[in-house]
């Protein structure tokens, strides 16, 4: 059956879907080769699951700065985000964190008019920084392996998501 909706239009390119609803544990090229959760692709297969993004999809798209909603490569001239995170610490320093790459401004207007989530909070895009790293999240434990149905090997270190970091200094936080 074909899905009559349009991927990068009313669908997030890195959105995963029912029909991709399915876990394992493998080396990722996105993750420098370390093992991370992995799941099939097949954008448009079932439902979309908005609120879900695609483990593959959402490192390739930090990794490469590609834009989540179109699947396109971004350019330095080209690159905007929603300061949809949280800050941390780490080895001392307080970082703002996200797991969301960056999109291009028309793809982030696009977003800002379709998206609920988006509307709901009420934030507009903003140029994309510089002075970015790449985190990653790690990922095990019980409720781990309840969600995703994988048994993670004890000492191993499993990625899910990667994040992107700013030192905190760089992203204003947003009015609550």
């Amino acid at each position: 059956m074909t899905n009559a909706l349009v991927i990068g239009r009313d669908v997030p390119w890195n959105a995963a879907w029912t029909g991709e609803d399915r876990f394992e544990l493998r080396p990722c090229r996105w993750a420098n080769g370390k093992l991370a959760v992995w799941q099939p692709t097949s954008p448009g297969n079932g439902k979309p699951m908005f609120a879900d993004p695609h483990m593959v999809r959402q490192r390739m798209s930090v990794m490469r700065m590609i834009c989540t909603v179109c699947g396109q490569r971004t350019t330095p001239g080209d690159r905007w985000m929603f300061a949809m995170g949280e800050y941390i610490k780490h080895l001392g320093a307080k970082f703002w964190v996200t797991t969301e790459a960056p999109v291009h401004k028309a793809c982030a207007e696009l977003a800002g008019a379709r998206c609920p989530h988006i509307r709901k909070l009420g934030i507009q895009p903003q140029p994309f920084p510089a002075g970015h790293m790449v985190m990653a999240a790690l990922v095990g434990g019980e409720q781990f392996e309840k969600d995703f149905g994988i048994k993670v090997p004890a000492g191993q270190q499993i990625i899910g998501h990667l994040k992107i970091a700013f030192p905190a200094t760089i992203i204003r936080e947003r009015a609550a």
